[in-house]
């Protein structure tokens, strides 16, 4: 059994990233999320295995009889089982305080709910999540213009470092797209990266307000989108603060990417779910979608019960707490005539400068949970969409719908 110290830069950073060897089986590239300055123990299920990664990050030692005691008994705690990550035979856990230690189970369960977990055969089939796609070399060949469908890419991108990320991925459709930007300052750097990648590109500098939402509804609202048949809208999601593991935003982010544009035989998947199902209004990736049933209720309204439900009944179909779903992150592609009851409202003037720190009960939280809505109220249904699967088309969360308050749940 071994003791991991993280240093500096790997605290810095949010994460460990380190290659796992074992006898046998290629190497494996993986990730090991902090939190603050928690040590972890590391105890492999078989001999031979090695681990390696950059000196400046951790340190490693045995953990001693004392340190093994003590981890023996950690683990027979019911409570703290979460927190343990299983790569292949090799255990980590953290070996801090007990507090800490509940803090770190709560962010580990919220990566496990939406299949986003360190351990997790996600990331193992696709280690880009974790170490990011290779930077594009060329552009791929386009096919001739075609007449249908016309795309828009709608990405708001507030880390403008992420710029390179999404240019590789966008590089790879063979489908010509016309790419709209939005940020929060001038940076004529980007503005000529963008056009050198996409020509004829749209650059607009907005308010830095309401997040990826309010920007998104700027181009909606001022009729960017009218001559297009599809969006997809995108952003550049890190989820940094308020007590998040720093890794899970990146993972969530490119996860996302990965169900929805990461390669262009994706890119033709989504289309052919248009094409084909004419009343499919909007698509998401299907781990981050968020549902509510009576037989699985789930609050998902928190502290924006009052807007969304009020929003909801501006567009005249009224909220049900057992018959709703949206996608978490607010990354999707979806047909323009699906959010005009969302474009009708003119929301663009509604935000509050005063609520942009907040995490959860701002408007444009409110508004998240309210696209697919939007899309059902339009008269489309909704689906999910997944790398390796068939998308599923759905109508409803529920056929009927009974409202009998707030629900019993937890929101993600």
């Amino acid at each position: 059994m071994y003791l991991l110290h993280p240093l500096g830069p790997a605290r810095a950073r949010g994460y460990l990233p380190f290659t796992m060897a074992q006898p046998g089986i290629a190497e494996r590239n993986c990730l090991l999320p902090l939190a603050g300055n928690l040590p972890f123990f590391l105890i492999a299920g078989t001999t031979g295995t090695t681990i390696s990664h950059n000196p400046d990050d951790a340190t490693l030692q045995r953990a001693g009889w004392a340190g093994t005691l003590r981890a023996r008994l950690r683990r027979r705690n019911k409570g703290l089982k979460a927190g343990v990550l299983d790569f292949d035979q090799l255990e980590i856990f953290p070996a801090g305080p007990k507090h800490h230690y509940k803090a770190y189970c709560r962010q580990v369960r919220t990566t496990r709910a939406h299949q986003t977990a360190p351990d997790s055969e996600l990331l193992r089939a696709h280690p880009e999540l974790i170490t990011g796609w290779p930077a594009r070399t060329q552009r791929a060949p386009a096919i001739p213009l075609q007449a249908s469908p016309r795309i828009a890419v709608a990405l708001h991108l507030y880390y403008t470092d992420l710029w390179p990320e999404i240019e590789t991925l966008l590089a790879r459709w063979r489908h010509h797209f016309t790419l709209f930007i939005t940020i929060t300052q001038q940076n004529s750097a980007l503005a000529q990266d963008v056009e050198a990648a996409f020509p004829g590109s749209v650059l607009r500098v907005v308010e830095n307000l309401g997040r990826d939402v309010r920007p998104f509804l700027l181009l909606l609202e001022s009729g960017c989108f009218d001559s297009f048949d599809l969006i997809c809208k995108i952003h550049g999601k890190k989820s940094i603060g308020h007590g998040r593991i720093a890794a899970f935003g990146d993972i969530w982010r490119r996860a996302s990417f990965l169900d929805l544009l990461a390669t262009d035989t994706q890119l033709q998947t989504v289309i052919a779910l248009f094409t084909d199902n004419p009343q499919c209004g909007i698509a998401g990736p299907g781990r981050f979608l968020l549902s509510s049933t009576p037989t699985a209720p789930r609050n998902l309204l928190g502290k924006n019960r009052a807007t969304a439900t009020a929003l909801a009944a501006r567009m005249g179909s009224p909220l049900c707490d057992n018959a709703m779903d949206f996608f978490a992150g607010t990354m999707f592609w979806v047909r323009p005539q699906a959010l005009a009851p969302l474009r009708r409202l003119h929301l663009t003037q509604s935000f509050n400068p005063a609520q942009t720190p907040l995490e959860d009960g701002a408007i444009e939280h409110a508004i998240e949970r309210l696209f697919n809505h939007a899309a059902r109220a339009a008269g489309f249904q909704a689906a999910a969409l997944a790398e390796d699967c068939e998308p599923t088309v759905f109508t409803q969360p529920l056929a009927t719908c009974t409202n009998h308050g707030p629900s019993n749940g937890v929101e993600k």
